[in-house]
């Protein structure tokens, strides 16, 4: 069975990415023997699943045809 995702909240996840790279960019100012190495690898996770998942919810926006499944 496919699943469907709700894509209303497309943007909100993108801000969510937007603000954690920002966060982590703050960090890596910080010098390497302050930073927060823990902290930093579960953001880093965290981002990555967020980018997969925008990635997929950008897919499921596009509009395909019916027939061939070429982009509209």
């Amino acid at each position: 069975m496919d699943k469907k995702r709700v894509t209303a909240f497309l943007s909100v996840f993108e801000e969510k990415l937007n603000r954690q790279k920002a966060a982590l960019q703050k960090e890596l100012e910080v010098a390497k023997s302050d930073r927060r190495t823990e902290w930093m690898k579960s953001q880093i996770k965290n981002c990555k699943n967020l980018r997969n998942l925008i990635r997929e919810m950008k897919n499921e926006l596009d509009v395909k045809c019916p027939h061939c499944g070429e982009t509209l």
